[in-house]
C-alpha cells in the first residue's frame, strides 16, 4: 500500500509520458529528444519523467524547454534520478524549476517520490515552493525520500513561506490538500515541524505519513494540526509509535466529521487505543475504510470497534488482522459484524491468539481505572522511550550515503544565489544551523589519521613542496583520490608545517590530480568528510573534529585557482549554513574564504 503512495494517476489528456524508457541523460545531447518533444508540444499540462535518470547537465536542458509552457501544472518526477549520487540532486531540480520561477506557471501537483536524496535534496526544492509557481499547489507527493527529521524541518519551512508570501501576493492564497511522506523517517522533529505547517496552511484532505518512525510527542503534534484541517478525508499513520497518544488522537479523528479513510495499522494503539478510536468515531457518517491490525489489541477493543460500525452503513473496509483476539474473541467480534456486507472479506489469519493473564490485568484495571491508567502510560512511555534509545544506538547510521548503494544514491549541486523572482517572495529563513546537522553516510576504503601528528613527520611532508614528488606519491590511478585527501590531512594536522607549506603542498596535489567527473565527484565527497561536514563510518559514523580549522582555511583561500568549481559550491553551502565560530580569527577566515569561492 504503501508503493502505491509514490504514483500519480493519469489526470489530463495533455500529458507529455517518457516514463519508463530507462533514459540516462548524460548531458544535455542525451535528452535532445525529450527536450524537442517538451518545445513542440502545444499545451503541456503534464511532463511525466519517472523511471528515468538525469544529470544536472541534462536536467539543465529540460529546464530550458519547459520555460515556454507556462501553462503547465503537474510536474510527475518520481524515480527520475536513480544512480545518482545525493549531491547531484539538488541542482538538478534547481535547474529543472528555475523557468517555473518566472514564467507565470502555476503548479497544481508535484510528484518527487522514490528519489533517495535525503535532507539535502529539500535545499533543492525549497526556493521553488516557496514561489508564486506553487501558491496553487494541491498535492506534494515526496514519498520515500530519505528526507529524515532534518530534511522534514526544512521542508515544513518552505511549506510555511509559501503560504506566507501567498497572503503577502494579495491572489491565491496557498491551499494544499495532499500531503504524501511515507518512509521518510521524519521521526519526532520532522513530523512536529510539518505539524506546524500544517497547522498554519487549513487546507488539507489528505495526510498519509506512514512508516517514519513518530512517536507519541509527533502523533500529539499532529493531532491538534488535523483538527485544524477540518475537510479531512483521509488520515495515514501506518507503522508509527501511537502508544500513549491514542488519547489525544481518537480526541481529532471525533472533531473530523468528513474522514472517509483512516488507517492506524502496525501503530501499537493497543486496547485501550483502540476503544477511544472506537468511541471517536461511533457518530462517522462518511467513514469508509478503517484499518487497525497489528495493533497489540485484545478482544475487548475489537468488540468496542465492532460495535461502533456495525451500524455504520458507510463502512465497506475494517481490517482487524494480526491482533489478539484468539479463536473465541475471533467468533465473538464476528458475531457482532454478521450483518455487515464485508465480514466474509475480513481475515483473522495473523492472528496472535489471546493472553488470558493480560486480559485479567484488563479487568482489574476496570475496577481501579484512574491510577492504572497511569501506570499504563509511563508504561507505555517507558516502551517508546527505551526503543527510540535502541535506534539511536543502533542507528547512528546518517541519512546520506555516497558511493555504490544503488538503492539510496541520487544526482552535481550548483549552490549559489537563488532564481530572482519578480514578486521576491520571502526566502526560507532559520535554516543556518541546520545543513551541519545533515547526516552523511560515507563508505571509505582507507583511514584519514585524524589527529595532530608529531614534529617527527617534518622532513617526510616538505618533500612535497616538489610537484614531482607529489606526482610520484599519488600515482594517478584509481586510489589517487584517497591519496590526495590523506596527504591533505597530514599537512593540516600536522602542527609543524607552516601555513606557506600547507597551501604549497596543496596546491601541488590539485595540480598533481587529473580529475574526470566521477573522480571530481569522489574528490568532494572524501573532502567534505575530512573537513567534519558529514560523518564517516569508517570512524564509528561520527563527524570528524577540524584541529586547526585556521589553518584549513587559509589554505582553501590559497588554493581557491585550483579547486574544481563544483568543491567551490559545495563547500560554500556548507560554510553558509555552519555556525559562526568563536574564535574571533576563524570567523574572520570563513568569512574571506566564502568571498573568496564566490568571487
Amino acid at each position: 500500500m504503501t508503493d502505491n503512495l509514490s504514483k500519480s494517476i493519469k489526470s489530463t489528456e495533455h500529458e507529455l509520458s517518457w516514463a519508463n524508457r530507462g533514459l540516462k541523460g548524460n548531458c544535455a545531447a542525451d535528452v535532445k529528444d525529450l527536450c524537442d518533444e517538451i518545445v513542440k508540444y502545444k499545451k503541456l499540462k503534464a511532463l511525466r519523467l519517472e523511471g528515468n535518470t538525469i544529470n544536472e547537465e541534462a536536467a539543465t536542458a529540460i529546464g530550458k524547454a519547459l520555460e515556454k509552457h507556462s501553462e503547465i501544472e503537474r510536474l510527475i518526477w518520481n524515480d527520475l534520478f536513480t544512480t545518482r549520487l545525493k549531491t547531484e540532486v539538488p541542482p538538478s531540480l534547481i535547474k529543472l524549476t528555475q523557468g517555473l520561477l518566472t514564467n507565470g506557471s502555476h503548479i497544481v501537483e508535484i510528484n518527487l517520490s522514490d528519489n533517495a536524496f535525503g535532507p539535502i535534496g529539500v535545499k533543492g526544492l525549497e526556493t521553488f515552493l516557496s514561489s508564486s509557481a506553487c501558491f496553487t499547489l494541491e498535492e506534494l507527493r515526496l514519498n520515500n525520500c530519505g528526507m529524515g527529521s532534518m530534511g522534514g524541518k526544512l521542508l515544513a519551512e518552505a511549506l510555511i513561506a509559501c503560504h506566507k508570501n501567498s497572503i503577502a501576493a494579495g491572489g491565491k492564497r496557498f491551499a494544499l490538500k495532499q500531503f504524501i511522506a511515507g518512509r521518510n523517517r521524519l521521526e519526532i522533529e520532522g513530523s512536529q515541524a510539518l505539524a506546524k505547517a500544517f497547522e498554519i496552511i487549513g487546507t488539507l484532505e489528505v495526510i498519509r505519513m506512514p512508516q517514519n518512525g513518530i512517536r507519541p510527542p509527533g502523533i500529539e503534534a499532529l493531532a491538534i494540526a488535523f483538527v485544524r484541517n477540518r475537510n479531512l478525508r483521509v488520515i495515514d499513520l501506518n507503522d508509527n509509535t501511537i502508544t500513549t497518544a491514542a488519547q489525544k488522537l481518537a480526541s481529532a479523528i471525533e472533531k473530523l466529521a468528513k474522514l472517509e479513510i483512516i488507517n492506524l495499522e502496525s501503530s501499537l494503539i493497543r486496547t485501550k487505543g483502540a476503544i477511544a478510536v472506537a468511541r471517536a468515531i461511533v457518530s462517522h457518517k462518511n467513514l469508509q475504510e478503517l484499518y487497525l491490525g497489528c495493533n497489540d489489541m485484545h478482544t475487548e477493543g475489537g468488540l468496542e470497534v465492532a460495535r461502533a460500525v456495525k451500524n455504520m452503513p458507510s463502512l465497506k473496509v475494517l481490517d482487524l488482522n494480526g491482533n489478539c483476539f484468539g479463536l473465541d474473541g475471533i467468533d465473538e467480534v464476528r458475531s457482532v459484524l454478521e450483518n455487515k456486507s464485508f465480514i466474509n472479506q475480513m481475515a483473522f489469519s495473523d492472528d496472535e491468539g489471546s493472553d488470558e493473564e493480560e486480559e485479567e490485568e484488563e479487568e482489574q484495571d476496570d475496577g481501579n481505572e484512574s491510577d492504572d491508567e497511569e501506570d499504563v502510560e509511563e508504561e507505555n512511555d517507558e516502551d517508546y522511550q527505551e526503543a527510540e534509545e535502541e535506534e539511536q544506538d543502533e542507528n547512528e547510521s546518517p541519512s546520506f550515503f555516497f558511493g555504490t548503494n544503488p538503492t539510496r544514491q541520487t544526482t552535481g549541486f550548483q549552490f549559489g544565489g537563488s532564481p530572482t523572482i519578480p514578486s521576491k517572495p520571502e526566502t526560507v529563513n532559520g535554516l543556518s544551523n541546520m545543513i551541519a546537522k545533515f547526516d552523511f553516510n560515507v563508505s571509505s576504503s582507507f583511514s584519514f589519521g585524524l589527529q595532530p601528528t608529531t614534529d617527527t613527520k617534518d622532513n617526510k611532508l616538505s618533500i612535497y613542496n616538489s610537484i614531482d614528488k607529489v606526482k610520484e606519491h599519488l600515482k594517478n590511478d584509481e586510489q589517487s583520490i584517497e591519496r590526495a585527501i590523506k596527504l591533505l590531512e597530514d599537512i593540516w594536522n600536522d602542527n609543524s608545517v607552516l601555513q606557506n607549506d600547507s597551501s604549497s603542498v596543496a596546491r601541488n596535489i590539485l595540480k598533481g590530480l587529473t580529475l574526470t567527473n566521477t573522480s571530481e565527484r569522489n574528490f568532494n565527497e572524501r573532502l567534505l568528510v575530512s573537513l567534519g561536514f558529514v560523518k564517516d563510518e569508517q570512524t564509528g559514523r561520527l563527524r570528524r573534529a577540524n584541529n586547526q580549522p585556521d589553518k584549513i582555511y587559509q589554505t582553501l583561500i590559497d588554493i581557491n585557482q585550483q579547486l574544481p568549481k563544483s568543491t567551490k559550491n559545495l563547500l560554500s553551502i556548507f560554510l553558509q549554513n555552519t555556525s559562526n565560530d568563536q574564535n574571533q580569527r576563524v570567523s574572520e577566515l570563513k568569512r574571506k574564504l566564502l568571498v573568496t569561492m564566490k568571487g
